[in-house]
């Protein structure tokens, strides 16, 4: 049996297009979806394999990751995120620890069995915590909740807040700068028609159940989710476009070796794939032209930002890929009795 033997049909009468918060995106009703994120622990070329992907994401602290999404949100949802003014944040896995152990705080006094289950799940000094580091951490963090427990008693306050240390506080402040004053990005996210606008939508989520279909008779269905930073749809020229913010540690020339380097093709076409069966199906659009942009922003001094427009030949490579990794978890679902439904994970994006 070859992967090319294994059929999958998109049952567009699944097709789903809206949206939907972080929160119960990820939560356990759509923990057996399929993301894009997910395929990547599946994929031997990144270290994957179907023992990863069927166990899930593990709960690690990122740095990086927590700055990219507070750039994602304040650049692509102002009106309902801000950033807070430095409130003492602790830096690095010991901020997360605070913030793992906030809604605790804010009920009742936090005890070393609150502090050692969260180090548990963020891994920070994980099985180590004795007396003199519970009382450290509390010590080290307690000025932080004080002050953010102060600032979320606030009746004007209608936005969720975004709580960060204070370097990256700073380096978060730059980023969002950089993005809102680079015109061709911002020409992107929107852009203008002669006689009438295109649709531009932000953190949108696209979800779809695919039929697998294995030559040993076995069917099942694979769900799919995907939650995308920007598109639009030109419904003057018949054109989609698909726009993602992309931060980087290093120059924006850097861009093109992340792109390898996460596979980030695969993630463009997985997009482009549910936004032209979305703007077939709900716009009437027929076999629309597809656009796709990286907006790519430096997380070092100066803070550069520049667009990176994605090749047709990326996409088709990235589909291709895309296509053969979901063939890959059927025929682990199909022949090796691997099942999306034994536990719920909390995947990424």
């Amino acid at each position: 049996m070859e992967l090319k033997d294994i059929k999958l049909t998109p049952l567009l009468e699944t097709l789903r297009l809206e949206k939907i918060s972080d929160k119960i995106y990820f939560s356990e009703k759509y923990s057996n979806y399929v993301s894009n994120s997910r395929l990547g622990l599946i994929n031997p070329r990144q270290d994957g394999s179907p023992e990863k992907f069927f166990a899930g994401f593990s709960n690690t602290f990122s740095s990086s990751l927590e700055m990219g999404s507070a750039v994602h949100e304040l650049v692509l949802q102002p009106e309902s995120f801000e950033l807070s003014k430095d409130v003492g944040k602790p830096t690095a896995k010991l901020g997360a620890m605070a913030d793992e152990l906030y809604p605790i705080f804010i009920n009742r006094d936090i005890t070393i069995e609150d502090v050692i289950e969260a180090s548990n799940s963020i891994n920070y000094y994980k099985n180590k915590i004795d007396s003199n580091r519970y009382s450290e951490i509390l010590n080290s963090c307690n000025n932080y909740w004080e002050n953010r427990k102060n600032k979320e008693l606030d009746l004007s306050q209608d936005k969720e807040i975004i709580y960060l240390d204070n370097k990256s506080l700073e380096i978060v402040k730059s980023c969002v700068e950089a993005l809102n004053k680079n015109t061709k990005v911002q020409d992107l996210l929107h852009p203008k028609g002669l006689l009438e606008d295109p649709i531009s939508e932000n953190e949108q989520a696209i979800l779809l159940d695919v039929k697998a279909e294995c030559p040993n008779g076995k069917e099942f269905i694979l769900h799919l989710k995907s939650k995308l930073d920007n598109y639009t749809i030109d419904l003057e020229n018949n054109i989609i476009t698909v726009n993602d913010i992309k931060t980087i540690g290093k120059v924006v020339s850097e861009i093109d070796n992340n792109i390898k380097r996460f596979h980030y093709s695969r993630e463009f076409a997985m997009y482009i794939y549910l936004l032209k069966l979305c703007a077939e199906k709900f716009y009437n659009l027929k076999d629309p032209k597809i656009r796709a942009n990286y907006l790519v922003v430096s997380t070092i001094p100066n803070f550069y930002s520049k667009v990176r427009p994605v090749t047709y030949s990326e996409i088709r490579e990235g589909f291709h890929e895309f296509r053969t990794l979901l063939k890959y978890v059927a025929y682990n679902i199909g022949y090796r009795d691997f099942s999306l439904e034994d536990k719920p994970n909390k995947y990424q994006l």
